[in-house]
């Protein structure tokens, strides 16, 4: 009969160290989400439940156990506070016993090993264009690169939905404003950065640069004002920088020499551009939206009306404002190029990991446009995929992604 005692009094004082182990755990899980930058949970939704957009979306086919991107809206250093999507591997096995120490307190301590560690990967910084928001980059590219390792990151400029502009009111954002921003939101990839966007991703990261159509535009003013002799940014904090690629990006000299491409080939597709930047008609109609962006047919790209409806939808959220193409055309990357050669005129101080991708079925971009910004980059040629101007979406989306794949994986 004692002995019966004795082991329910032992059974009850192991039930009470388990239950206290898992109150101590939570409370631990408790203070680390409480210590996370307050900035966090600032993000504005619209008013209107049928305007807020998620910032994935995710298949039935998806693996919900993997990476997932989280949305922030964040200070840069150059005043804005600018929507941010972060999709990070998961922290790598730390090891451990079997005991239930490990077996309670394991992904805790791997969580906080992770806060201070540099991925052995570089970081994919993705930078949107005209009519899209760093959403873009959400649905497919982020989860498919984390899964990989590589930690991924990208911002919104200044017009879109999630980055007001820091003028009140203002339609138009000249293009110093968002190479401003994207100076200060690289330098806030750094973990001792003063103004860090605390992303734990390091003190030094190594930085691979992706911008898309209007996005490489202005990677290519920004690499101007970095590396050019006349540069007017603080480089005191030194961005490390390993290699750029641009997609299906608006060439140094901008759109106007395309669009007289496009009228010589065809004043209807010249004219159907037209409508759908200038007027937003991409916003409004379907058809206009699939030419422009996503080529074809649902059964040929996978967009279906429904996605299209959608995309619509984030397009007129992310147009508040719009840049300022009059005073683009006065700073335009080719003014700068070096005579006949049409190469950056500091294309030798240039990091010499460098990508120039084209999309076959680009409806926006023409194949001299894609020529020109591989020559600016003193490239040969550019990469090309079976893709639409969209490249990062529809059932195409992996034929570029693979692209650059394949192109931080030769560093």
């Amino acid at each position: 009969h004692n002995s019966s005692l004795s082991l329910s009094a032992q059974r009850g004082n192991q039930t009470v160290r388990i239950i206290i182990i898992m109150v101590i755990t939570l409370l631990l899980h408790l203070l680390s989400l409480l210590s996370h930058d307050a900035n966090a949970f600032e993000v504005p939704f619209p008013s209107s439940a049928s305007e807020i957009r998620s910032s994935v979306v995710i298949s039935s086919a998806a693996d919900l156990s993997g990476p997932l991107p989280i949305t922030q809206q964040l200070p840069l250093g150059s005043g804005t506070k600018a929507e941010v999507i972060s999709c990070l591997p998961p922290p790598k096995p730390t090891g451990g016993g079997d005991d239930l120490f490990s077996a309670l307190f394991g992904s805790f301590i791997a969580e906080n090993k992770m806060k201070s560690k540099k991925y052995d990967k570089p970081v994919l910084a993705f930078l949107h264009g005209s009519f899209h928001a760093s959403w873009c980059w959400s649905e497919k590219y982020m989860p498919y690169f984390a899964s990989l390792g590589y930690p991924c990151v990208a911002f919104s400029l200044q017009g879109t939905g999630g980055t007001p502009v820091v003028e009140e009111g203002a339609k138009k954002v000249k293009i110093e404003s968002h190479v401003a921003d994207l100076n200060s939101f690289l330098r806030g990839l750094s973990d001792s950065d003063d103004n860090t966007l605390g992303l734990k991703l390091g003190d030094d990261p190594q930085i691979a640069l992706i911008g898309h159509s209007f996005g490489g535009l202005t990677i290519m003013k920004w690499l101007e004002q970095y590396y050019g002799e006349n540069n007017n940014i603080d480089n005191q904090h030194n961005i490390n920088l390993s290699g750029v690629a641009l997609m299906c990006s608006v060439p140094p000299s901008g759109n106007g020499p395309m669009t007289m491409r496009f009228l010589r080939r065809s004043i209807r597709d010249s004219w159907k551009i037209t409508a759908g930047f200038v007027m937003k008609k991409a916003i409004t109609d379907k058809s206009n939206c699939r030419d422009l962006f996503f080529g074809g047919t649902e059964n040929d790209n996978g967009i279906s009306d429904e996605d299209v409806e959608r995309y619509q939808s984030y397009f007129e959220r992310d147009t508040v404002a719009t840049i300022d193409l009059g005073d683009l055309a006065k700073k335009l990357p080719s003014i700068e190029a070096g005579g006949q050669s049409g190469r950056a005129p500091f294309y030798d101080r240039l990091p010499s990991k460098s990508l120039v991708i084209a999309a076959r079925e680009d409806f926006v971009v023409d194949e001299e446009g894609s020529r020109e910004s591989a020559t600016y980059l003193n490239l040969e040629s550019p990469v090309f995929v079976d893709s639409p101007h969209d490249v990062m979406l529809g059932q195409n989306w992996k034929n570029g992604a693979d692209a650059i794949l394949e192109w931080v994986q030769s560093w």
